[in-house]
């Protein structure tokens, strides 16, 4: 890989205001290189700030038509006839973001102010990943150029082109325990214990290395087995030759981990925090009580009976926390003894990953999967099939308000009522492009969540054009440039979408309808602005010509 560090003697380089400050509000904060478009101008004023950017999809353009086909795959012939060692390639919208927005429910608002306010929606932009320091400015406006010149063979004469820095990245006993009613007092530590979607797993082979289940799989042809879908780059290590695995008999076989190492102790101190916490709250309980009891002492009757009351409060307050404590000393016990034990943490063994390919078939996909047999004993009683656990970090209804539920939206989220939504269906390719949903705001939408081992529940926005990824294998000469379906951020206020760990996650729409299996992400940092993703429909017939030719979802549980 050539690398020409830009310098800022280059004539077409931004200044580096603009360089660090273009892409503020993103998540990983991504260093702008170079970029086309409209001249930019700096925070002014003593008070200045930079107006903040959010990721948006695009549905509704013209090039949503062309890029999956063949333009895409021109943009890349570009890029490679300029030697620019890109990442990703992506096509987004950026929404600016005021820093302080106005209160919606504010009524004497003018409408000319309200219009002013109005966040601004960039024009369609293909943004492109390139290493930190590896391109010049001169060799991002240069391609620039060309890719500009290209769209006008499309008649497309209204996107922009942006140079960003950027990394492509793809990281990787007991039953298990029913899932509890957020009123339980296990409700913050259990969830990596049960068996709902996000299941946490590892290997025998690299304990410390830790990645998600996708999915629960029916063998079918009149099998009872049930399997589990995952990453191949999560079960079997990149130090592996990359060649077909297929489970035999007489062999050792590859078992699969519910947790890895730093799963584990990562689940300790959590409940460790937890019972702190609560050991804080029984010392301040029992000084109320005592305070009340001296109170109850006094002679004034009014007084004594308003004290026994509080008193009373508090008892069943400190009763309740020392339940808590009680609950989460049991569950840390039984880690420490029987969970710590790679053996009493086999879920199952590997049966078939082919190798890591790219560029797979007409849609150049990447192929990038495993399947093992699951251990249905492991999963207890509480084994409920594909089932996303939506968490608690967001109440029901702050999760509904953040699928539009309160807008002018002609669809509708329903909460259920156990917190576990259940997967039914595909999405369809076309409707991964073209849905037929559309937010508040009257746009094109695909609102879709996963449940992964290092982000948990996360809400995220599908995109209608798919990104083009590339890795980077020095031992090796093949072409490693995939299409994928992409996730971004919700919006800059929430968590980013997924981070390394998450891979192997299965993404959903909120009906439930499944999209893809997550398979990395891209950014300046761990915490990825665009997730990438495996579309399903696809990944489920490669599944069945790879082996498993009667494999289906209807898990019976």
């Amino acid at each position: 890989m050539s690398s020409t560090a830009s310098s800022t003697s280059d004539v077409y380089a931004v200044s580096r205001a603009e360089a660090q400050s273009y892409y503020a509000g993103l998540h990983s904060a991504p260093t702008l290189l170079y970029r086309t478009g409209k001249e930019w101008s700096p925070p002014s004023g003593p008070e200045a700030q930079c107006r903040l950017k959010e990721l948006r999809e695009v549905f509704d353009h013209p090039i949503t038509t062309v890029w999956n086909n063949d333009l895409g795959w021109r943009v890349v012939k570009v890029l490679d006839a300029h030697t620019i060692p890109f990442t990703t390639v992506d096509v987004v919208r950026f929404k600016m973001v005021e820093v302080d927005e106005a209160p919606e429910d504010e009524e004497d608002t003018d409408k000319e102010t309200v219009e002013a306010n109005k966040p601004v929606v960039s024009p369609v932009t293909i943004w492109i990943g390139v290493f930190p320091e590896s391109t010049s400015a001169t060799a991002a406006h240069d391609a620039a150029q060309d890719i500009l010149a290209l769209l006008k063979d499309y008649q497309i004469t209204d996107v922009d082109v942006d140079f960003r820095e950027s990394f492509y990245m793809c990281e990787a006993g007991p039953r298990l325990l029913k899932p509890v009613s957020v009123d339980d007092p296990l409700i913050d530590v259990v969830g990596p214990l049960t068996p709902t979607l996000g299941l946490h797993i590892s290997t025998k082979a690299r304990p410390d290395a830790g990645g998600t289940m996708a999915l629960y799989l029916a063998q079918g042809g009149g099998s009872e087995k049930l399997f589990g879908l995952s990453c191949r780059h999560v079960l079997i290590g990149s130090k592996e030759a990359n060649n077909d695995y297929v489970y035999h008999p007489s062999a050792p076989r590859k078992n699969v981990l519910l947790l890895s190492n730093r799963d584990i102790t990562d689940l300790v101190n959590s409940i460790e925090i937890n019972i702190t916490g609560h050991s804080t709250a029984v010392k301040n309980y029992r000084k109320e009580i005592k305070g009340f009891e001296e109170r109850e002492k006094g002679t004034n009757a009014g007084d004594v009976m308003e004290a026994k009351a509080a008193r009373i409060e508090a008892q069943a307050l400190l009763d309740d926390v020392e339940k808590k404590i009680d609950a989460l000393r049991v569950l840390r016990k039984q880690l420490n003894n029987d969970w710590n034990r790679l053996q009493n943490r086999v879920l199952g063994h590997i049966l078939r990953s082919p190798p890591i390919s790219v560029s797979v078939g007409r849609h150049r996909f990447t192929e990038d999967w495993g399947v093992f047999e699951v251990d249905r004993a492991k999963l207890g009683d509480g084994f409920q099939g594909n089932k996303i656990d939506l968490g608690t970090k967001l109440t029901p209804e702050e999760f509904k308000k953040k699928c539009f539920a309160l807008g002018d939206a002609n669809w509708e989220f329903t909460y259920p009522e156990d917190r576990l939504l259940p997967l039914m269906g595909i999405i369809p390719d076309n409707a991964l492009r073209t849905p037929n949903m559309w937010d508040s705001d009257g746009e094109p939408c695909l609102l879709v969540i996963k449940n992964g081992n290092a982000t948990n529940t996360t809400i995220g926005r599908a995109n209608g054009v798919f990104s083009i990824v590339r890795e980077y294998f020095t031992d090796t000469s093949i072409d490693q440039t995939s299409m994928e379906w992409v996730i971004i951020n919700y919006d800059s206020k929430s968590e980013v979408f997924s981070k390394p760990g998450d891979s192997g996650s299965v993404i959903a729409d909120i009906h439930g309808r499944i999209g893809g299996m997550l398979t990395g992400g891209s950014g300046k940092t761990p915490s990825s602005d665009m997730t990438y993703a495996t579309p399903f429909w696809w990944l489920l017939e490669r599944i069945k010509v790879n082996g498993f030719p009667n494999v289906h979802l209807g898990v019976v549980t």
